[in-house]
């Protein structure tokens, strides 16, 4: 779940909406800056739904009480967030086994060669050549101090960085979000980002613990006003996102809980995944890949034509304020049963054409996929799955019928209106998945990837094979709308080899000999006749 409560014009709810209105032409952003769909101009008695990018809602650490989703349109959530200054509030004090405790822990920079839960290292560069990125400094903002008797790792704030050739910064963001279950803390998900920035002034605050009287847990935090705008806000100051450079490429090394496991998810091209055990509580994962682009997709709609269903999707979803003061919604790109949904509602209304064009470069854990227990140990880092596409499955993929599958969807055009949109899809997981999947022996593996529904051409897909451990595989250059990419695997039954038949052996001639004691003589037959004690051959 997401959340950020914020002033009355943008308040953070949660989870899904589809929606039927009328559209209105949107113009993409002629900022220098990344592409923001909320910079959109919307208009009177319009809000903007669009597709949110999973993990871009939470940058700010945070204890809080969350309310429950709701069930019918005539429910409610306003105001129902409680936000908590410590563990040391009443609201969310330990003691007090507090119901439906949430926090997110963003993880700092390591300061030492042994602290835990935190950024071992980064390198950023073009194609194969990285830079060690050094420490630029922490971001402004709420802190919250570790306790290690209820598994709490506390919270840093965004650390900057930079490396010598770019004339970008970056945003490091690894988070933990936590569930507070009988009497400790229980890691839901990791998220991480690496986001390019440059730094604007203006009439910017950072986020603060609001010290009024009249504060309640409703309004105890005084949320960042333009946080849906800027990677981080500090006072007079504004990260404003930029997009990666052609052919950029990230490696993060990130020690964290080994409770930190099965599968991730992400917005990455050509991934390397590696993990090893770092001390008794956590592992250094570490994960190199390229950059990608994704279209964006946004529409303007009228809410006073919504259907129950639709209201029930935007309480439950989330509200953000638009760069002129409207109201924002949408689905996460990774909650399939809402995602997929809402691309096929306005496909038509928006001429299956993208709006806008993003680099990412981030990476989360996910929920196991179906079909198999292979693919549902937590205790350890199962594989990475990751894509281009405005929308996916969210999860591992699903074993099916003996294959892997994984649903992707999106639109058909680029922003211009006649390019064509390609999709990329990786997926890297250990050995051991596949020989659980389907009972291989040690012997390598072979796969095959194929691209189901609808017409694509020029797919390439490529498996790189298995190397230390990993299996490793990929397509590109597919088409949208709703595809599932198919991975098949298989292993070559060695020939059986022929076991030789003996060659009988001739029986062995008998030799007769004639053995004498006195005046007795016996004879003795055998192959290796030999005389009888106090017989002595005669010849």
């Amino acid at each position: 779940m997401n959340l950020l409560s914020r002033s009355k014009s943008a308040r953070i709810l949660l989870t899904a909406l589809i929606s039927f209105s009328l559209s209105i032409t949107l113009i993409p952003s002629a900022s220098a800056d990344s592409y923001n769909p909320l910079n959109t101009p919307t208009g009177k008695e319009n809000l903007l739904n669009y597709v949110v990018e999973n993990g871009s809602v939470e940058r700010n650490g945070y204890l809080a009480i969350m309310p429950l989703a709701v069930t019918s349109a005539s429910e409610t959530r306003a105001d129902k967030w409680q936000w908590c200054t410590g563990l040391d509030d009443p609201i969310c004090d330990p003691k007090n086994n507090p119901t439906n405790l949430k926090a997110t822990s963003i993880l700092g920079p390591c300061l030492t060669a042994t602290e835990e839960n935190c950024i071992d290292s980064l390198e950023i560069g073009i194609g194969e050549k990285l830079e060690k990125a050094t420490l630029i400094r922490t971001t402004a903002g709420l802190t919250f101090p570790a306790d290690e008797r209820i598994n709490y790792p506390g919270s840093s704030t965004i650390s900057l960085w930079k490396t010598p050739s770019s004339s970008l910064s970056f945003a490091a963001m690894p988070r933990l979000q936590l569930y507070f279950r009988n009497g400790t803390f229980a890691v839901g998900d990791l998220f991480t980002d690496v986001i390019p920035y440059k730094e604007k002034t203006g009439d910017y605050s950072q986020i603060r613990i609001n010290t009024s009287p009249e504060a309640n847990p409703g309004t105890r935090y005084n949320f960042a006003p333009h946080g849906q705008f800027c990677v981080f806000e500090e006072d007079g100051i504004c990260g404003a996102a930029q997009d990666f450079e052609e052919n950029a490429r990230v490696k993060m090394k990130i020690r964290v809980s080994k409770i930190v496991g099965g599968w991730f998810q992400g917005r990455l091209a050509d991934p390397t995944l590696d993990v090893a055990s770092f001390s008794e509580k956590n592992n250094l994962i570490t994960v190199e890949a390229s950059s990608v682009k994704v279209p964006r997709m946004a529409i303007l709609v009228k809410p006073a034509e919504f259907t129950d269903q639709e209201r029930i999707w935007f309480v439950n979803m989330g509200r953000w304020s638009t760069a002129d003061g409207s109201v924002a919604s949408g689905p996460q790109a990774g909650n399939p049963q809402d995602s997929f949904p809402f691309i096929d509602l306005y496909r038509t209304r928006v001429k299956d054409t993208t709006v806008g064009l993003n680099t990412f470069w981030n990476f989360s854990t996910t929920s196991w996929g179906d079909g198999s227990q292979c693919l549902q140990d937590k205790s350890k880092v199962l594989g990475i799955v990751t894509t281009n596409a405005l929308a996916y499955d969210g999860q591992s993929p699903s074993f099916v019928d003996g294959a892997l599958n994984y649903r992707v969807a999106g639109l058909h055009l680029m922003p211009d209106g006649v390019t064509t949109v390609k999709g990329s899809y990786n997926l890297v997981m250990r050995s051991e998945v596949a020989r659980c999947l389907y009972g291989f022996t040690n012997a390598p593996i072979q796969a095959s990837v194929s691209i189901i529904g609808g017409e694509s051409t020029n797919v390439a897909t490529t498996v790189l094979g298995e190397r230390n451990g990993w299996l490793s595989m990929s397509a590109a250059g597919f088409t949208f709308s709703t595809k599932t990419i198919q991975v098949k695997l298989s292993q070559e039954t060695p020939a059986p080899v022929a076991t030789p038949t003996p060659t009988p052996t001739a029986a062995a001639k008998k030799i007769t000999i004639s053995c004498k004691k006195g005046k007795t003589v016996k004879k003795v037959t055998a192959v290796k006749p030999k005389c009888p004690s106090g017989y002595k051959l005669s010849k």
